[in-house]
């Protein structure tokens, strides 16, 4: 018992520590989202392209490629999240995610329109947030559309071709399908529930050894006596 506990014990720990830490990064994140908030959209370049909730102003037009990430959820309807090319006259080719669609069946991909001529947005960079595991081949089919499991955005990037970053459509804008949350994902609510989690099981472990610890002596103690 007492190997059992000087392995596991560091592990929720740790586990307990993490989840800290990562409600830290979404609540410093939310901060830079609100103060954000009141800056005027910049034009794109390098640096701004790198700035966690920039706002970009954007003139060009989409390209055909897009990628679907499957196996999303949306105030209950299951479906996709479109990310498509766009050429931007400033920096070139950059990573739209055009928002949410629903699925119609696992055979074919929903019809997304891809409006023609040129366009003008306002796009925000998006943090990535980490990439939720996945399991078995990863490989990816090399015509377009493409059906990802998850939104890798480094991958994507370079299997497309653009700047290593999402950005995210706002409500309202030209092109814009079902716009993706903005805040709710920062929020460390789910965090501090994890945490929570990870130190309530440490704390019942060492409880659970220290009772093990005191009542076996007492029941050997017991045993040596009725001999």
């Amino acid at each position: 018992m007492t190997g059992f506990v000087l392995f596991m014990m560091p592990i929720l720990l740790a586990l307990g520590n993490w989840q800290v830490q990562r409600g830290d990064y979404k609540r410093q994140l939310e901060n830079q989202y609100l103060s954000k908030l009141t800056e005027l959209p910049q034009t794109p370049n390098s640096e701004t392209l790198s700035q966690p909730f920039q706002a970009l102003r954007l003139t060009g037009q989409y390209h055909p490629e897009m990628f679907f990430v499957d196996n999303q959820v949306l105030e209950g309807a299951t479906g996709y999240w479109v990310y498509q090319v766009f050429e931007d006259d400033s920096v070139g080719r950059v990573l739209i995610n055009r928002g949410f669609v629903a699925s119609n069946g696992r055979q074919t991909l929903p019809a997304v329109l891809t409006p023609p001529g040129v366009l003008r947005l306002t796009a925000t960079v998006w943090p990535q947030l980490g990439l939720i595991p996945a399991w078995g081949s990863q490989d990816w089919s090399g015509e377009w559309p493409k059906r990802v499991q998850r939104a890798n955005v480094t991958r994507m990037s370079t299997t497309s071709g653009t700047w290593p970053a999402e950005l995210r459509l706002e409500p309202g804008q030209p092109s814009v399908l079902v716009a993706a949350p903005f805040a709710s994902r920062l929020s460390d609510e789910k965090h501090r529930g994890y945490a929570a989690t990870w130190f309530g099981l440490a704390i019942v472990l060492l409880l659970g050894y220290l009772y093990l610890g005191f009542t076996n002596p007492e029941k050997r103690s017991r045993s040596q006596q009725t001999r």
